[in-house]
């Protein structure tokens, strides 16, 4: 591993991490403190899932006319430059609720071209071999990163005020630009050239081809995909309505319930370094395990009413979870060349958004009209099918003699 690329992009992930923890909890509680409408203050997440879906889909357009460390350098500072803009006019934009909304679309167009860029990173400043022990990194600290967020976030408005806590913010997304500055020194270019005869729709095109035509990316895109549905078992409003129905507890269990799987995701990620060489060597089994492992926990937390062991459940589903995902991340990184990764994601990021905002949809409507337990049923379902398609990329990887990659 280098060291010094990758630990400066280290602290550019935990910096970005704790930085968009607070930018959504000073904007959102600021909207709604200033017009006391929950609907206007969920236009803020509203926006920023359309502005996300209008930079994946053109991304592909701009990755393609920039060499990657350009895109790698200027997005970042972009959007650093425009938060600066809005502390800066923030006492006048505070007036104008909507003016806030359409600087905050800006700001979230550019951070979801930025997105896909910070993800194809990793392959490019890391070898094959200490890819898991990387991905396993930087889950770790961002995860802490996001806990300390939630954490102190709402104290700090509330003491010192949504100016002086976006200033915060602020420090942290110049420090991360810094970061991005010395990692940049160390990229080596690979970039994609343009065919004479390609249209924009083509280009468009490129990243959901390379999704459907790579069997591994495919698979893998899928379980993504069948867990995005299940990941929404662990929406807010879902755990208020599982901790009162289920566990017969008061609101404060909400928070217990959070914290849990959160200590749990960074015990995770701590047996991932751990356990890196021994995932790296089994990738798919480390899916499957995984899978299994966070499947059975679910199903028991779902059908569970003692409030002390639906606590030690989520700690327990921490590592499971981040087994998994670490172990997914690896697979798809190795499985397509860097320079195509940013355009990948973009895809990825799309199909991933569209199905969780349909998920959430469904998983209130099942909680409603079934029970809440049901919820988590289907959710343990849906968690054991994809543990169930991994072990398909075994017989994937000796078709396309993947396994020195895989290592099956």
């Amino acid at each position: 591993m280098k060291k010094v690329p990758f630990y400066s992009f280290l602290v550019t992930k935990t910096s970005l991490a704790l930085a968009e923890v607070i930018y959504i909890m000073v904007i959102t509680t600021f909207i709604y403190q200033k017009t006391e409408s929950a609907l206007i203050a969920s236009m803020f997440p509203l926006f920023q899932a359309i502005a996300n879906l209008v930079a994946g889909l053109l991304s592909p357009l701009i990755y393609i006319k920039f060499p990657f460390s350009k895109l790698f350098m200027s997005l970042p500072g972009f959007r650093a430059i425009l938060l600066t803009l809005l502390l800066i006019g923030f006492e006048a934009i505070i007036t104008h609720i909507y003016v806030l909304l359409i600087h905050v679309l800006i700001i979230s167009f550019v951070g979801g071209l930025e997105k896909p860029i910070l993800c194809s990173l990793i392959p490019k400043i890391v070898l094959k071999d200490d890819l898991v022990k990387a991905n396993g990194s930087i889950s770790v600290t961002s995860q802490s990163a996001q806990i300390a967020g939630y954490s102190f976030t709402g104290l700090s408005v509330l003491k010192f005020g949504h100016y002086p806590t976006l200033f915060f913010n602020i420090v942290l997304v110049w420090i991360a630009v810094l970061c991005i500055f010395i990692t940049s020194k160390y990229i080596i270019e690979n970039d994609e050239k343009v065919t004479e005869n390609q249209s924009r729709w083509e280009l468009m095109k490129e990243g959901w081809i390379f999704l459907w035509k790579n069997s591994t990316l495919r698979m893998v895109t899928l379980m993504d995909v069948i867990e995005g549905v299940a990941g929404s078992i662990w929406i807010g409003a879902i755990t208020l309505v599982y901790v009162k129905e289920a566990l017969n507890q008061g609101e404060q269990w909400w928070g217990f319930i959070n914290a849990s799987y959160y200590i749990g995701s960074i015990i995770g990620g701590l047996l991932t370094l751990l356990l890196a060489k021994l995932i790296q060597k089994h990738l798919i089994v480390s899916m499957a395990v995984g899978s299994l492992l966070f499947s059975l926990f679910t199903l028991i937390y779902g059908l569970t009413s003692i409030p002390i062991l639906a606590l030690l459940l989520c700690v327990a589903m921490g590592p499971a979870y981040q087994i998994r995902d670490v172990a997914q991340q690896t697979a798809f990184q190795i499985n397509i060349e860097s320079q195509h990764l940013p355009k990948v994601y973009a895809s990825q990021g799309i199909l991933l958004s569209l199905v969780t905002g349909f998920s959430i949809f469904l998983m209130g409507f099942i909680s409603d009209m079934i029970g809440v337990r049901a919820v988590y049923i289907l959710g343990s379902i849906l968690i054991f099918i994809s543990a169930v398609l991994s072990l398909s990329l075994i017989q994937v990887g000796k078709r396309k003699s993947f396994d020195g990659d895989l290592n099956l």
